[in-house]
Order: structure tokens, then C-alpha cells, then sequence
């Protein structure tokens, strides 16, 4: 009831649900939906797609030698893939929540934020939980489309799908289809936990929330336009 409670509220009023979390830290809602949306996604995608087409699109993504692309295309199998990545998917989003929750912790720890590590995995749950969203749309995506599916295209929020149109292999590619709204709304989301949880001014609050954000897209822009 707790896990609802808060997801009703975070739609109507994020304060109020921000609140509630910092009484009883839940997050089984938010974490199952994004492992499980993970998850059928990423395994509809590998077993739809085209493996041969693919495996050519991951050759020129990584500038993999003529010579060496059948050897890599032997290893690179449907069934590889499949179940590589159905298992690796989400176990990065867990590492990736938890990581940030240490962040949180640390942060707190030096800015006299003091809560547990469940407090802070819980918080970051429920701000990263607009990655819900777009699961719905690349649900559709795949049903719909051919089997030559860019793997762009099952992230319809981002800046690359809605503005920049960039090719597989080209200058900030993978860049470009990993930032968009989500991240932007999991930012505000963050930047309204925070105010909640320490009381802090705006400013306090928006670096915070921001900082994970600017070292790791800027980290990567540094690499991803040459």
C-alpha cells in the first residue's frame, strides 16, 4: 500500500510524496517495474531484430577491421546476445541505483544530510522512476516496426531520437540516445527529494542533484564527438 501511496502522490505532489518515503523508505514498485520493463524489452529486441543486420551495425559502431568481422560475428550470436544482455541489463541498473544511493549517503555524510543506505536506494528509485515511461513506447516500437530496428529507436525520449537523428557509429551517437527527458525529469525529481529531505536552499539542492549528472554526460561528451 506504502509503494502505491507514494506513486499516487509523486504524480500529484511530489513534496507530499518525497515525505512519505522519508517515514518508511519503500521502493519495491519502482524497482521491479524498471528490472521488469528492462528486462522484456531488452529480450523482444534481441530475439526480433535482425542478427545479421545487427552484427554489421555493431561492426561499424566499433570500427571492427573487414577482416576481423566474421570472427566477431560468430561470437556475437542471437543467443549470445539475447541472454547477455537479458542478464547484464538489470544487473547494471541495479549497480547504477546503488551506486547512486552511495553517492546520496556520502553527500549526506558531509553535508550533515544523515539518512540510511536504504533511505537514499529508496530515494533514488523513486527519482529515477520516470525510466518507467519509456518502456511503454518501445514496447510499441517493437511490435509495429521491422526486424532492422536501431537500438536508438527504443529510446524515443532522447535528444537523439527527437532532435538529432544521428547514425549508429557517427560522433556522439550513444551519447545523444542515452540523455533526454528522462534524465531531465529524474533530475527535477532529485532536486525536489532534496528539499524535502534536508530542508536546504535552492541552490544547495540543484548542485546536488545536478553534479552525478554533468560529471558523467560531460565525462562522455569529452570522448563521444571526436
Amino acid at each position: 500500500m506504502q509503494n502505491l501511496q507514494v506513486a499516487r502522490q509523486l504524480f500529484t505532489s511530489p513534496t507530499q510524496a518525497f515525505t512519505l518515503l522519508k517515514g518508511k523508505p519503500v521502493f519495491a514498485l519502482p524497482m521491479w517495474l524498471t528490472l521488469l520493463g528492462t528486462i522484456a524489452v531488452t529480450a523482444w529486441y534481441y530475439s526480433k531484430v535482425d542478427i545479421a543486420w545487427l552484427q554489421d551495425q555493431m561492426a561499424v559502431a566499433a570500427k571492427v577491421p573487414a577482416a576481423q568481422q566474421e570472427q566477431m560475428a560468430a561470437r556475437m550470436t542471437r543467443p549470445v546476445l539475447l541472454w547477455g544482455s537479458v542478464i547484464a541489463a538489470p544487473i547494471a541498473v541495479m549497480v547504477i541505483t546503488a551506486v547512486g544511493a552511495l553517492y546520496f549517503m556520502i553527500a549526506g555524510a558531509i553535508t550533515n544530510m544523515r539518512y540510511s543506505f536504504r533511505h537514499w536506494f529508496a530515494f533514488n528509485w523513486w527519482a529515477s522512476s520516470p525510466q518507467v515511461i519509456p518502456f511503454i513506447p518501445s514496447l510499441l516500437i517493437l511490435a509495429f516496426s521491422s526486424t532492422q530496428i536501431p537500438q536508438s529507436s527504443l529510446q524515443p525520449l532522447s535528444l537523439n531520437e527527437l532532435i538529432f537523428h544521428r547514425a549508429s557509429g557517427t560522433p556522439g551517437y550513444s551519447l545523444l540516445s542515452s540523455l533526454g527527458l528522462v534524465q531531465v525529469a529524474a533530475v527535477l525529481l532529485t532536486y525536489i527529494g532534496l528539499r524535502v529531505w534536508s530542508g536546504r536552499s535552492a541552490l544547495f539542492c540543484t548542485i546536488v542533484a545536478v553534479l552525478p549528472t554533468v560529471l558523467i554526460f560531460g565525462t562522455w561528451a569529452l570522448f563521444a564527438f571526436r
